[in-house]
Parts: C-alpha cells; sequence; structure tokens
C-alpha cells in the first residue's frame, strides 16, 4: 500500500495510507486528507491509482501544488520518494514496495502531537512520533555504556574521520554559545525554549543529523519533548536508545562514541542499528538541586564525520544554559498557574459572598450585626436571613467540617438546601430534618453543624433547634443572665444520619435581650502558644456589660478575638451574627 508521509519541519511526522483509488487533500474537512491552513484551498489537490501507478494533480488551487518543486500543471505521475509540496506543509510519496522492520518497542509519543485524524496543522511546532528502544534492557547497563567527559572515543578514529570544515572554528563555537545564551535568556515558554536550543546546536553542529531532549516529566517517566533532524527524513519513527539515556542520566556524565556502530558498549542497540548511526554524544540536562531532569543527544549518520571531546565539552556547557532555561520555563509555567488559580480563586470569593446576606433584615424591634472572615479566600461557615411568612424571620447560621474550595462547594449547596427547606416545611424542626436527609443522601465524607433560629416578629418568641453547633448565647437584659441555648436538644449534625430527630427550644426575646450566633473558628482562635480564647472568655466579656445592642457586642468579640489571637494567623474561618431586641 503506497502513503504519504509529512516531512515539514513545522509539523509532526505523520503517515497517511492511500487505501483507495482517490484521496483528496485541502482545507474542507470533507477531503481525505484534511489540511487545516488557509493557506491551502477548500479542494486543493488528489492522488489517483490507475494501472498500478499513482497521480498527483492540482485541482486548480490558489496558491498551486509542487512536486519536486516543479509546478503541477496536469496529472503527474509520483515516483517514489517523490516530495509533493501545498504550501506549507510537504508530503513525501512511498510506493509502499519497501518492506518497514518490526520490532518490539515501547512508543511513546511526543506531548502536543497531531491527535489520530487525518489532519495536519500547520502552526505546529517541531514534533515526531518517537520509541524507546526497549531491545537493549538487558545485562549491565552501567558497565555496558558508561563513558566519561575524559575517556577517549572507544574507536581511535582513521584518517577519513580526521576534523572536517564541518567543524565549526573555536570563534565560530564561541560566538555560537553567546548567541544561544542570548537567546535563552530572552525565552520563558517551554516549547519556544526546546525549539531554540535544538535550533542553535544544528548551527553549531553542521555535521549533526538528529537532536533530540527527554525530560523526566512530573510522574518521573522519561518523555520527549523536543526532536529537530537536518533535511527531510522519510523514516516512520524515531527511536531513542532508553539505555543510553538511563546511563546518563544515572550517572549524570556525558557519553560520546566516534562510531556508535561497532562500539561494543552499545552492542545489538536497536535504534542504532535501524537508524545506521555513525557517531553520537548524549548530555545530562542537571537542575539547580544537582538531580537530573533529562537529556540532550545528537547524532549523525555521516561516516566521514565524528564527534570529538572538544565537542562533548561544548554540548555539556550548551546543557548547562539549557538546564537554566527549562528550570525557568518550569518557573513561569508554574508562576501563570499560581496566577490563574488565584485569578480562580479571587471569583470564588466574590461568589462566595454573594451567597452571603448583602443586608441585614429590616424591622422595627431587632437589630442586626454580621460578621464574616474565611480563613483562606473561600471558606465553609455560612449564615443567612431568611424571611419567611407569617411576619417571621430564619436566622441560620452553619459550619461545614473543614475549609477551603471543597468546603466552600458544600456551603453553597447548605444555602440552597436550607432556603428549599424553610420554604416548604412548617416548622423549624421539619425544615432541619429535611436537610439533614438530603445533605445524608449525598453520600459525602462530610458533615455540617447549623444553628437555626426562627424569630416571629408577632410574639417576639425564638424557636431554636440545635444540629451539633455551638449553643447560641442569650444574655436578658433585665437580669443580666447569660445562657447557651438547646445545649440539652443539641442534636447530630447534618448529613450524618438520615431521619434523625431533631428537637427544638423556644424562648421569650424581651426589650434588651442579646443574641449571639457564632462558628468555632471564633470561640477556638488561638494565640501563640496554642491556647484557644473558649466560650467562656466570650460569656465574660459579654458579662461586663460594657456592651448593649448587636453592633456593640459584635465589635467586643472581635475586638477579643484580635486581642487573644495577637499575630498569630486564623486556623478556621470566622462567621459571628448578633441580633437583639430594641430596648
Amino acid at each position: 500500500m503506497a502513503f504519504l508521509t509529512t516531512s515539514s519541519p513545522s509539523v509532526a511526522k505523520r503517515q497517511f495510507s492511500i487505501d483507495k483509488d482517490e484521496i483528496t487533500i485541502g482545507r474542507d474537512e470533507k477531503n481525505d486528507l484534511h489540511i487545516k491552513d488557509e493557506t491551502v484551498s477548500r479542494w486543493h489537490a488528489k492522488v489517483t491509482k490507475k494501472d498500478g501507478n499513482y497521480y498527483l494533480e492540482d485541482n486548480k488551487s490558489r496558491n498551486g501544488t509542487l512536486l519536486n518543486n516543479q509546478a503541477v500543471l496536469q496529472p503527474t505521475q509520483l515516483p517514489d520518494q517523490s516530495e509533493i509540496q501545498i504550501c506549507e506543509v510537504t508530503f513525501i510519496f512511498s510506493d509502499g514496495n519497501v518492506s518497514s522492520r518490526k520490532s518490539n518497542l515501547e512508543q511513546f509519543t511526543v506531548a502536543q502531537g497531531l491527535n489520530n485524524d487525518p489532519t495536519i496543522s500547520s502552526s505546529s511546532i517541531n514534533q515526531s512520533s518517537v520509541m524507546f528502544d526497549e531491545f537493549e534492557e538487558s545485562g549491565d547497563v552501567s558497565a555496558s555504556v558508561m563513558s566519561r567527559l575524559d575517556i577517549p572515543s572507544h574507536h581511535a578514529r582513521s584518517d577519513n574521520h580526521a576534523r572536517s570544515d564541518n567543524h565549526a572554528k573555536p570563534e565560530e563555537k564561541l560566538r555560537a554559545l553567546t548567541k544561544i545564551t542570548h537567546a535563552l535568556s530572552e525565552s520563558v515558554e517551554r516549547d519556544e525554549v526546546l525549539t531554540k536550543i535544538l535550533d542553535c546546536l544544528f548551527q553549531l553542529f553542521t555535521e549533526a543529523d538528529r537532536g533530540f531532549i527527554v525530560l523526566r516529566n512530573d510522574e518521573g517517566k522519561l518523555e520527549p519533548l523536543g526532536f529537530k533532524t537536518r533535511g527531510a527524513r522519510t523514516d516512520e519513527m524515531v527511536r531513542i536508545s532508553k539505555t543510553i539515556v538511563k546511563t546518563v542520566m544515572g550517572n549524570k556524565h556525558p557519553i560520546i562514541s566516534s562510531d556508535a556502530a561497532i562500539d561494543d558498549r552499545f552492542d545489538m542497540s536497536q535504534s542504532i542499528v535501524d537508524f545506521r548511526i555513525r557517531s553520537i554524544m548524549c548530555a545530562p540536562l542537571i537542575n539547580s538541586k544537582d538531580e537530573a531532569i533529562g537529556v540532550i543527544q545528537l547524532d549523525t549518520l555521516k561516516q566521514s564525520i565524528a564527534f570529538d571531546n572538544e565537542d562533548l565539552e561544548t554540548l555539556v556547557t550548551v546543557a548547562m544554559q539549557a538546564s537554566l532555561a527549562i528550570q525557568k520555563s518550569d518557573l513561569f509555567l508554574d508562576f501563570k498557574r499560581a496566577q490563574s488559580i488565584r485569578a480562580d480563586l479571587e471569583l470564588a470569593h466574590e461568589l462566595q459572598q454573594r451567597f452571603l446576606p448583602q443586608s441585614s433584615p429590616d424591622t422595627e424591634e431587632f437589630e442586626f450585626f454580621s460578621f464574616y472572615r474565611p480563613m483562606q479566600q473561600v471558606g465553609g461557615d455560612y449564615y443567612d436571613f431568611v424571611p419567611l411568612d407569617n411576619n417571621r424571620i430564619a436566622i441560620i447560621m452553619a459550619d461545614v467540617v473543614g475549609h477551603g474550595i471543597a468546603a466552600a462547594l458544600y456551603m453553597a449547596k447548605i444555602s440552597a438546601e436550607s432556603r428549599f427547606a424553610l420554604a416548604t416545611s412548617k416548622t423549624a424542626v421539619e425544615a432541619v430534618h429535611k436537610m439533614n436527609n438530603s445533605l445524608s443522601g449525598l453520600n459525602i465524607d462530610r458533615f455540617v453543624t447549623l444553628a437555626l433560629c426562627v424569630l416571629d416578629l408577632n410574639t417576639n418568641k425564638m424557636t431554636v433547634v440545635n444540629a451539633g453547633h455551638m449553643p447560641p448565647i442569650l444574655q436578658k437584659s433585665a437580669t443580666g443572665e447569660i445562657t447557651q441555648l438547646a445545649m440539652e436538644e443539641s442534636g447530630l449534625p447534618l448529613g450524618i444520619m438520615e431521619d434523625y430527630e431533631y428537637e427544638s427550644i423556644e424562648v421569650q426575646i424581651d426589650p434588651g435581650d442579646q443574641i449571639v450566633l457564632y462558628t468555632d473558628g471564633i470561640n477556638e482562635a488561638m494565640n501563640a502558644d496554642g491556647d484557644q480564647l473558649t466560650t467562656e472568655a466570650m460569656i465574660k466579656e459579654m458579662a461586663s456589660g460594657q456592651a448593649k445592642n448587636p453592633d456593640a457586642i459584635g465589635k467586643l468579640i472581635r475586638e477579643s478575638v484580635a486581642r487573644h489571637s495577637g499575630r498569630h494567623p486564623a486556623i478556621d474561618d470566622m462567621c459571628l451574627v448578633c441580633l437583639g431586641r430594641k430596648p
């Protein structure tokens, strides 16, 4: 079967079978071979099979079609290994008569390569399908290939391997190294860094036929991320010796061979045999922690050319600069990710604030104070004022176990569930029962403490249901007595047990009486010695009689928390609601 192979330096190497008598090529997605490039016509060209021969025909395209650098003006027969040029994309035609050699290899595809559909994007970066050669994994790897920089090449070079004009002069290498340093210092994107490294190396080593960069990814696996060849290549795959890569990274020493094909250090290496590699050099990429993060390798197929130790020293120098540039690009990527996360958290913070009441209830008899501060940008504490029928107001105080994004998402669920339950329930107990069953049905390993107070503005009575939360604090104006409400009636937090039966209590709110609801970020606020503020300390502050209304009590408690904590950072979200009947 005949096939077309991409060979453009800006396009990942792909092979497309010509499996029918006619295939069409163009920008339209209905083509057999779809090219994503505005300079390509919708139905640009076609390849047809007739009497066992293949022909190329241009479909009166806007920018024309070239065959071996000649314009295609009529149907033209395709010779084996002929070059087809369609705008910025180049194909090599093969008639399929050459059998390809198969071996048992582990295959890796370079990151950002083309997908599986027959589509070419002319904006793709230099990439190729890459294989790590597994044939050579047996035996003592270190003993078989290890070579330090100061060890001479395994086979002495003959006269015809002598240094040729292809080697750069010292002053040229110095200029090239300066150029590489300057180029890498200006690059921050990893793809750009890898491309510049290989481009500069090919300018520096004009005798190199292949070059690639392998890096260790976050999972510790080797990943080929950069590849470059000199001129058009028709090989289906690029094979990389995993033995060489692992050895260089393992001992952090570069290796070189003047003739890899007969070098017994690389004995029986499938990748070297298949590609007739003559001379090879490979240098480790070492980060600031003296860890090998990958390698740079160059090799050549020319028998008349061999790398020497001076070349290897130059490659090691480039590898040092490349390592710094790669680390810088990784730091830049981390910075961009952090910026993105920060922006998302800022948006989440803004959205969460929208879930909270934007104003306090406006009543003639009662005043309100509220305070909310998450430990991070978002939190799991929640409070709400929900107007009910028959001139009633529900005051909700809830705390999702934990804090951060997960708790904030659960808090959003509490907001919706609480309003629905209150709107569809006749009593406070029934509402809490509905919320508990709904959250229990989620089967999430998180629970919620909640205190629900329903204030009847007609009778000035308040019903309290406590689901494992800190009991609301009631301060009576007439006697100064302070009590914690619904302590004995406190039930399980929401989300633990379905159909749990909750209890309620009812209290009369007289003129001047004050009620405080809070989350454990308030009473468990910690100082530098690890001591908590405690509810008892809060009650003592209230009993001093300094604060006579919700606003004053709220400020008094906040000041108490700040005074106790000092510069010690908050360890939990904080939420505080105070309400009181006017005297």
